[in-house]
Order: structure tokens, then C-alpha cells, then sequence
């Protein structure tokens, strides 16, 4: 598709990075392959598989609108088969410690983790961290968000996911685009986790029939026990390392501690997904990436009962208007229930 080249030169000019530079040649090229969806869905060579999942994306994104999300142009544009994975993940942690690293760019502010459209890519950049004495882990990312500044595709390993899961997956995007708060990446995925789960939830009651619905009870039911066995470990490596001792007993101590909570301690889960956890490489990075994406629901779920919003997009507009008169994005989520006493009580 000519004429969009524009968008490597505005990656350019926005990151100065050889790394910034890279992902944005592979976005650029990922990009110029796209297709309108309303096309794709007449082809006659289409499997029914993605014609049914591209149709869904048109619905859901129907609810997202009455919800108050920014959908604007997003997923109106499907990119055909390529890699099994979006992006590829790293992320790198102090290996005696519990501090993840960072890495700044605009608009976003700082991040815990760099992605990579190309997995060599990826992975000589986690042989330099690892080289850096730093505790190293990969993965790989189903979707991800320009937070709005281009109109975020479709791509077809997107497609390839249970209905639920596909529901969810576009709906925690949407809520990015909607809200993001720069540098603070744990609570802009806890957030969009929370608020996700819950329109799935909607969704899957008010236009499926309920349909799915049980199956993504499991998995919130699931998820929460694989979330409080991370935190646990989390725990009991942070008072490790508090303790006054040499390093290389606190890496000896450490590795016995991730060995007990696989071996002894890991939930019995059914959702294939979360039960691979346990043969996982579990490190400070891991477990600290993956607390990421365990939401505290209890605080989020007691300011969305105190706002007692009518949409979604209502409880993430007070959310902004409350982080602007607030220090920090979770003073604003804690301050919610006195505005909607100071609602009732009007």
C-alpha cells in the first residue's frame, strides 16, 4: 500500500534510538500490508475461521463505543498471516533484587520492557542483558496499543484465539487508547485488566447469550489463584532480600525459594495457559513482569462500585479528571469513592 512511508519518518523523528529505528522499520513494513476489514471479510478465500473473527471485532467494537472507549479508527484494518506472535518481549530485573529495569520514550514515558517485531532482534538484546549480570525474561505479545497515535490493526495471530479471549483482548487495548498514564505501566495493565474482564463479562451476557461466559469465569477465577502464588513468591524474595547477607547466598537462597513454589506450592489450574506457568523460567524479571498483568480487582473494583459509573468510558474520564488534581494515578483511583459520596450526597 503506497503512501504510507511517512510513518517510518514520523518514528524517526519522534525516537532517536537505533532500537526505536528498528521497530519502527518492521512496524512501517507490517503496517503497508494492511487491509481494510470490510474488504478482507468479502474475500472468497478467506477461511470462515478469520471472516467470523473479523465480523466479531465488528461488534465488539459497536459495544466498545456505547462504553465510552476511544475507538476512533482502530481495528479497521486487518494484516494477513505472518509470525505465530505480534511482537516479541524482554524484560530484565537485578538478579539480587527486586527492581525492574526501564527504559524512556516519549509519549509513553518509562516502560519495563522493550518489544521487538523480530525475535533475533529480541534475543541478542537479551544476551546483552543477561551479559549485564541482569536476571532476563521472554515472551511474546498477542496485541499491543499505539495509545491512539496510529489506527492499531488487526493482525492475524490476533484471530487465532478463543471468542472470549479475542473479546477481551480487544477491549483491554481499547481501554489503553482511552487512559494512559505515562510511567506508570503496572497500573495502566492492571487497569486495563480490570476493566476488560469486566465489559468481556457484559458482553458475553448482554449479546452472546452468556455464551463464554463460564469459561471466562475459570479463567478469572484461575487467573486470581496463579496471581496470588506469583505474589506470594514476590513476597518471600523481597524479605530474602532484605536480609543482611552476602550475595551470592541470596542467589543460593533465591534459587531454592523459585524451586519450593513450583515444585510445592504451584496451584492446580485447568486453563492450559496459566498451568504452563509452572515450567516457566522463573526469575525476579518474570515474576515481576508477570505481576504486571495481576490486577488488584479489589481496589478497582471498590472505585468503580463508589463512581458507580453508567459506562465504562465514565469511570476512565473521572479517573483522568481525578489524576489531574492528584500526585499519583493511584491516589487518583483511591480518591473516586469520595466523589461518589460527594455524588450521593448532592
Amino acid at each position: 500500500m503506497p503512501g504510507h512511508g511517512w510513518i517510518l519518518g514520523l518514528c524517526a523523528l519522534m525516537l532517536s534510538s537505533c532500537y526505536s529505528l528498528q521497530q519502527a522499520y518492521w512496524f512501517n513494513n507490517a503496517f503497508n500490508s494492511r487491509m481494510p476489514v470490510e474488504d478482507v471479510v468479502q474475500q472468497s478465500g478467506l477461511d470462515e475461521t478469520t471472516r467470523r473473527k473479523l465480523l466479531l471485532s465488528r461488534q465488539v467494537l459497536a459495544f466498545a463505543t456505547e462504553e465510552g472507549l476511544n475507538v476512533d479508527d482502530a481495528y479497521q484494518h486487518y494484516i494477513p498471516p505472518g509470525p505465530g506472535t505480534v511482537s516479541y518481549l524482554v524484560q530484565a530485573a537485578e538478579a539480587d533484587r527486586l527492581e525492574l529495569k526501564t527504559w524512556w520514550f516519549p509519549f509513553v514515558g518509562r516502560v519495563p520492557f522493550l518489544g521487538f517485531f523480530n525475535r533475533d532482534d529480541r534475543d541478542t538484546k537479551a544476551q546483552e542483558l543477561r551479559a549485564a549480570g541482569l536476571d532476563v525474561s521472554l515472551g511474546t505479545v498477542g496485541a499491543f496499543s499505539s495509545l491512539g497515535w496510529f489506527a492499531d490493526p488487526i493482525y492475524d495471530a490476533m484471530t487465532k484465539r478463543r471468542d472470549e479471549d479475542f473479546i477481551q483482548l480487544l477491549l483491554h487495548e481499547l481501554v489503553h487508547r482511552s487512559f494512559w498514564s505515562k510511567g506508570s505501566a503496572a497500573f495502566n495493565e492492571n487497569l486495563a485488566e480490570f476493566a476488560s474482564l469486566h465489559l468481556a463479562e457484559i458482553y458475553l451476557k448482554t449479546y452472546r447469550g452468556g455464551a463464554g461466559l463460564a469459561e471466562l469465569k475459570i479463567y478469572k477465577e484461575e487467573k486470581e489463584k496463579l496471581s496470588q502464588w506469583i505474589f506470594a513468591l514476590r513476597d518471600a524474595l523481597k524479605e530474602l532480600y532484605s536480609k543482611p547477607m552476602d550475595r551470592d547466598q541470596k542467589l543460593k537462597d533465591k534459587a531454592a525459594i523459585i524451586a519450593s513454589f513450583r515444585h510445592d506450592r504451584f496451584p492446580e489450574l485447568k486453563t492450559r495457559e496459566l498451568a504452563a506457568a509452572r515450567n516457566r523460567e522463573w526469575n525476579n524479571a518474570s515474576i515481576l513482569g508477570a505481576a504486571l498483568y495481576a490486577p488488584d480487582t479489589e481496589r478497582f473494583q471498590k472505585a468503580f462500585d463508589c463512581l458507580n459509573p453508567e459506562h465504562m468510558g465514565d469511570f476512565l474520564e473521572a479517573l483522568r479528571e481525578a489524576e489531574d488534581r492528584t500526585p499519583t494515578v493511584d491516589q487518583a483511583l483511591d480518591s473516586l469513592c469520595s466523589i461518589g459520596a460527594e455524588k450521593e450526597g448532592a
